[in-house]
């Protein structure tokens, strides 16, 4: 063993880590997870989409919304079931957006990146961008998770990674219907790129009602892009 994986180690040791999920302190080897929960979080990945029957991570199906908004195609990693702060799916993603966990980013990242690769052939060519945190929740964390994560994946693949966006939104999507998260997902510009012949990868955590996606989308297409992707973690909106 190195002076570097011993100082790693002792340096995990002392930092205490627990499982996002269960609260069980982590071995090293372990990523966000314990065993038992990544386990969980492995079993409920083989999901199918009920439209085109293949797992989750191997699907690009978007919805009717969306693909009136130039999404044409959305890649996810699992599903997301709402109000379930112990599911090993959420807790991953209230962690990504809370503690700034160097291994959290490295499974979240992994997994969305394996997802994209399933469905795209070279995303060394796609520019990666994200739905932007609220004001509120900058101050608050102090970390944008989505920016952190697109940048980090764009990273993995050799793509190019552009911040484009700021949030005006006054409150958290949760709270609103679907009617109020449209007007909610007030989006605004950061700068004027030529995107003409480029795909775009918009990069979320979550995707509920696909008004903050479709917001995002409207703005990135008027920057000239040829295709338009909603990439996240996990996915919530009901199949026809």
């Amino acid at each position: 063993m190195n002076i570097k994986d011993f100082m790693d180690r002792v340096l995990f040791a002392l930092s205490v880590p627990k499982c996002v999920c269960c609260g069980e302190r982590l071995d090293f080897e372990d990523k966000a997870f314990c065993p038992n929960c990544f386990a969980k979080f492995n079993d409920f990945k083989t999901r199918n989409c009920s439209r085109c029957a293949r797992k989750l991570n191997e699907c690009s199906c978007s919805n009717e919304f969306l693909s009136s908004h130039f999404v044409k195609k959305v890649i996810k990693c699992s599903r997301y079931i709402q109000r379930d702060e112990r599911h090993p799916v959420n807790a991953l993603i209230y962690s990504l957006k809370r503690d700034n966990r160097n291994d959290v980013l490295e499974l979240a990242s992994d997994e969305l990146l394996c997802a994209l690769e399933n469905s795209i052939d070279d995303l060394s060519s796609c520019v990666f961008t994200n739905i932007p945190r609220r004001k509120d929740a900058l101050v608050e964390f102090g970390i944008d998770h989505s920016e952190i994560l697109a940048k980090e994946i764009a990273r993995k693949s050799r793509a190019e990674y552009l911040r484009l966006m700021k949030s005006n939104a006054k409150t958290a999507q949760k709270s609103l219907d679907h009617t109020e998260r449209r007007k909610n997902a007030d989006f605004e510009l950061i700068k004027e790129v030529d995107l003409s012949g480029k795909t775009v990868i918009i990069v979320d955590d979550i995707i509920t009602s696909g008004a903050s996606v479709s917001n995002a989308a409207m703005l990135i297409r008027g920057l000239g892009s040829k295709s338009i992707i909603a990439a996240c973690i996990a996915i919530a909106y009901k199949d026809t």
